[in-house]
């Protein structure tokens, strides 16, 4: 006989079984991955769509590496919540072996504030045909194609030119090296039978009576004002003046131990003569008679003394100036 007792019993049984497996686990994970298809060549990017189903407020991380059963993982989206219990996105792999092959199942960490621990879900395997590029014989052999040539671009370009630019300040500074430190002495010219002062003082009272800077010549005037004194360092201490700028001219007097009055007054002059030649410069009038007396200066202060004077008495001398 069914009582009603019976009855009841049987429907809450009824009503247990139609209850989603989910829903009996409560909140426990799981994850799941499908794919759009199971046919692809060697080494084409498969799409693996992934969902795990979790926790409100969960947070889920992949635990799977660069590779996985002899597939090459090319990269993966970061997974999006969709309705707060539902994580999906996609992992991108590649097999670059033909044949049948199994993808094994991706793993991910699902962990709660209240669960620092968290729990492994894992999807379940996937089965792939991989195949290689279909060889047409009905077609000719034909040769392999020519490397194709990658053009320049601007940082190239821009890395080229510095690194000539680099390459020929090197070059320019060891030229300058080599002149002023490697150039032989016997490269000068022989030594002047008269004693440089002699030479000098000569060539000043030639360039007085021309007149030059009266006559309004001013760029010839500190051409031979400063070719004087150059010709007079020159034989003077045999040097190469003649020959070199004013910034090596005036290391040069340094090295012999030029006094700093006397020394300034040369970079003064020097430097004067090359505004004139090569900027155009025009000096006041008084700048005129004080550079040819510059070099008077020069010549009477740094002279070999007359009972000194002998063949070969112009060589460098260790002190100069008085």
């Amino acid at each position: 006989m069914i009582t009603k007792g019976k009855v009841l019993v049987c429907l809450a049984v009824l009503a247990a079984a139609a209850v989603p497996v989910q829903s009996l686990r409560g909140q426990e994970p799981y994850a799941r991955a499908t794919v759009d298809s199971t046919r692809y060549l060697v080494g084409d990017a498969i799409p693996v769509h992934v969902q795990i189903s979790h926790a409100p407020g969960a947070a889920v991380r992949p635990l799977f590496a660069d590779t996985i059963g002899g597939f090459t993982i090319l990269g993966s989206s970061p997974l999006r919540v969709e309705g707060e219990r539902v994580s999906v996105g996609d992992v991108v792999v590649a097999k670059y072996d033909s044949g049948d092959a199994t993808l094994p199942p991706l793993q991910f960490l699902v962990t709660l504030a209240t669960d620092s621990a968290g729990q492994t879900v894992a999807t379940g395997e996937l089965h792939f045909t991989i195949q290689t590029v279909p060889v047409d014989t009905a077609q000719d052999i034909k040769d392999l194609k020519s490397p194709l040539s990658i053009p320049l671009t601007w940082q190239e370009i821009l890395l080229g030119c510095a690194l000539l630019l680099l390459v020929a300040a090197m070059g320019y500074l060891f030229y300058r090296w080599w002149k002023r430190r490697l150039l032989p002495a016997a490269e000068v010219s022989a030594a002047p039978s008269r004693p440089a002062h002699v030479i000098a003082l000569e060539e000043l009272g030639t360039l007085k009576q021309k007149k030059l800077w009266q006559q309004g010549l001013i760029k010839p005037y500190y051409t031979e004002v400063t070719d004087i004194l150059r010709r007079y360092l020159e034989n003077r201490y045999r040097l190469m003046a003649l020959e070199r700028t004013t910034d090596e001219i005036l290391d040069d007097l340094r090295r012999i131990r030029m006094t700093g009055e006397l020394l300034k007054k040369a970079d003064h002059l020097l430097r004067r003569a090359d505004l004139v030649k090569f900027a155009k410069h025009q000096p006041a009038t008084p700048e005129h008679d004080e550079s040819i007396q510059i070099v008077y200066d020069v010549v009477e202060r740094t002279r070999i003394a007359e009972n000194a004077a002998a063949p070969g008495a112009g060589g460098r001398t260790d002190v100069v100036g008085s």
